[in-house]
């Protein structure tokens, strides 16, 4: 009956931490670090990676639906809890360029907020810079770079 215990706690412990486990290897400092790296080695380290990535999620989806078949509620909400979590760390790594609530918002007509646009008094058109860095500096993008000045 112990050994019993432990095969029930090792069960909900992979459930549990799978899908974590699957997000943190999505980082993007992980991600970025094994991706400047140049040579087979560090090639075998990220399809290693990879290959880790996908079991956690395999483990983390089948022990979650297989909890989410259980009549008690704990064992449900872990398995919805290691369902999502182990979506959250596929999107990160597969899909991260599509937005599911943006795709489905414009599918029922919502549209997103459109800047109007803005000219100078010559009638060019300024351009906005959509992203700044970390310390306010501008994407050199908007005009007001050395060009612009006299």
């Amino acid at each position: 009956m112990e050994s019993l215990a432990y095969l029930v706690v090792i069960i909900f412990m992979v459930t549990i931490f799978s899908g974590p486990f699957a997000i943190a290897l999505t980082s993007h400092k992980l991600v970025n670090f094994l991706n400047s790296k140049e040579g087979i080695a560090w090639a075998i380290v990220n399809a290693l990676r990879k290959i880790i990535h996908l079991l956690a999620i395999t483990i983390g989806t089948f022990l979650g639906l297989s909890l989410l078949a259980m009549a008690v509620t704990v064992p449900k909400l872990i398995g919805i809890y290691a369902i999502v979590l182990a979506y959250i760390g596929l999107r990160r790594e597969y899909f991260s360029a599509f937005y599911i609530t943006r795709y489905i918002s414009s599918r029922l007509g919502f549209k997103s907020k459109v800047e109007p646009r803005i000219y100078s008094a010559d009638g060019t058109e300024i351009i906005r810079a959509k992203k700044s860095s970390r310390f306010g500096r501008s994407s050199g993008r908007d005009g007001h770079g050395p060009e612009g000045q006299h």
